[in-house]
Parts: structure tokens; C-alpha cells; sequence
């Protein structure tokens, strides 16, 4: 069960809020829950919530997987905000002592927030591959070391997970550009305690070929994904839109069952009336020459 605890973070509003509930949805639910979501808006007059909310793309498996995690421990999160503000701070005032201390925490942690992951996915009915646990691993360990990335994954609103190097950051509803992490020249996060060592030149060129590489790549899948979700919303739009007018067609097919039924009605109490208007007329016909008949004998 997801743990309801306060972690201090003010309750969402608006479209953070339907973030939140929507990048939670299981992936093969996502477009129909978004559509849901865009109708009740449209239904309660927020027009332009429901084209926000239909604007949302749908989160990478990892960020989905992170995005349940905060449902059922947003303990461990608050842990990992902490433990992000104390390595800064640690960094910042260059304290080797606490680097090294705060460097087997870190190593803990993330290890106890990836199973932690792995069983919240689990129980959403989700089994995570090892390629996303990795992904997984390594976002949470960026977050481990910048408060700033800590928070976003705190929010409940990632559709990227986070990365070192913040390449491609801004995979979060609402949040900033760009992560204003510390990171170092080659996309490390620096001396935390598990860097990965000296690299030759050679070694770094041919990453630094493969990193460019791996970004152009990353920003082609996302134009394509970009472009296919907004095809999406806008088929969804179209819905919400044909679903609108569904329903003023069925309330215009009951209003004209009514007036039918009223014409009936009307229809019938003519008939009543015009029966009544002849026996009326007959009656007055007999009686007209009853009077006929009675003044031709007084005048024999």
C-alpha cells in the first residue's frame, strides 16, 4: 500500500495535480486515463486545463516507475533530498571526512530506493527489465547528489528520469529547464566517494564521441516521441471535443422525444375538443329546428 505519510511538500493544484495522477497511471492505461482526466476538466468548464492535461506525453518506463515510488515511499524521497542538500554542502565546503561518510550513505540508499522502485512497479503489476533498473539506478543517483534533482523526482511528475548530466532535462510537469546541477565537464558528478578513477585521453575522447552521439540520438527520439504525442493529443482533443457534442446531440434527441410526446398530447386533446365541438354543433342543430318546426305550427 502506498504510505500516506506528510513529506512536507504542498498538495499539487490544477494541472500539477492531474500530473501527478495521470504519470502514476500504468503505461498501457495512459491515453485513456489522460482523456478521462481532459473530459472532467471540459465537463467542470476548464477548457484550458483539459487542453494542458491532453498536451501531457506519457513517461518513460524508469520515470514511471519513479513516479509510482512516490506513492508508496515517500520516505525514502525525503531521505534522498536530504542526502542530496548534505553532499552539496559537503562539496561546497570541501570536507572529505563527511564526503567519505556521506558517500557509503549514498551507495546505501539508492541501493534500498531501486529495490524500493522495483517492488512499487511490482506491485502495480509491472515487471521492470534490467535495462530500466539501470535507468532507474542512474537517475537516482544523480538525484542523490543535486537537492534540485532530488525534489523533482520527489514531485511525482517526471516523464524523464533525471540524468547526471542533466542532458535532456526537463522531463518533469512543471518544472524547470534546466536542473542547475553540479555535475563535472564529462557528465560525472565528481568526488562523492565512487567516482569512476583516472581515464586515459583516448578513453575520454572516444566517450565524449559516444556521449554527442548518444545526445543527438536522444534528441531525435525525442522529436519523433514529441511528435507522436502531440498527434496523440490532438486525437484527443478531437475526442473530447465529438464526446461534447455526443451529448448535446443526445440531450437535443431527448428534448425532441418530449415535444414529440407533447404533440401527442396536444393531438389528442384537439380530437377530444373537436368531438365535443360536434356533438355540440348537432346539438344546436336539433335544437334550431325544434324551434323551426314548433313556429310553422303557430303560424298554421
Amino acid at each position: 500500500m502506498p504510505d500516506d505519510r506528510d513529506t512536507g511538500t504542498p498538495a499539487p493544484t490544477g494541472l500539477a495535480s492531474a500530473a501527478v495522477e495521470l504519470l502514476r497511471v500504468p503505461l498501457s492505461g495512459f491515453v485513456a486515463e489522460r482523456k478521462r482526466l481532459a473530459v472532467a476538466a471540459r465537463d467542470d468548464g476548464d477548457g484550458d486545463l483539459a487542453t494542458a492535461i491532453l498536451a501531457l506525453r506519457k513517461p518513460s518506463v524508469a520515470a514511471w516507475a519513479l513516479n509510482v515510488l512516490t506513492a508508496h515511499r515517500p520516505d525514502l524521497l525525503s531521505e534522498l533530498e536530504q542526502l542530496g542538500s548534505a553532499l552539496g554542502d559537503a562539496q561546497r565546503s570541501g570536507d572529505a571526512t563527511a564526503l567519505r561518510t556521506l558517500g557509503t550513505e549514498r551507495r546505501s540508499l539508492i541501493a534500498t530506493l531501486v529495490t524500493a522502485t522495483v517492488e512499487a512497479a511490482a506491485a502495480e503489476g509491472v515487471s521492470l527489465s534490467g535495462a530500466v533498473i539501470e535507468t532507474v539506478r542512474q537517475g537516482l543517483q544523480a538525484a542523490s547528489a543535486d537537492a534540485d534533482l532530488a525534489a523533482q523526482v520527489s514531485s511525482g511528475r517526471l516523464t524523464d528520469a533525471p540524468t547526471s548530466s542533466g542532458a535532456g532535462w526537463g522531463g518533469v510537469v512543471g518544472g524547470p529547464g534546466s536542473p542547475g546541477g553540479r555535475s563535472t565537464a564529462d557528465g560525472s558528478l565528481g568526488t562523492w566517494g565512487d567516482g569512476d578513477g583516472d581515464r586515459s585521453d583516448d578513453d575520454d575522447d572516444r566517450r565524449r564521441r559516444l556521449r554527442t552521439r548518444l545526445e543527438a540520438a536522444e534528441r531525435d527520439e525525442e522529436a519523433a516521441s514529441s511528435a507522436s504525442e502531440e498527434a496523440t493529443a490532438f486525437l484527443d482533443e478531437s475526442a473530447v471535443r465529438r464526446s461534447g457534442l455526443q451529448r448535446d446531440r443526445e440531450d437535443l434527441a431527448r428534448r425532441l422525444e418530449e415535444l414529440d410526446a407533447d404533440i401527442a398530447d396536444a393531438d389528442r386533446e384537439w380530437a377530444r375538443r373537436q368531438r365535443e365541438a360536434d356533438r355540440a354543433q348537432r346539438a344546436s342543430d336539433a335544437a334550431h329546428e325544434d324551434v323551426e318546426r314548433l313556429r310553422s305550427a303557430l303560424e298554421d
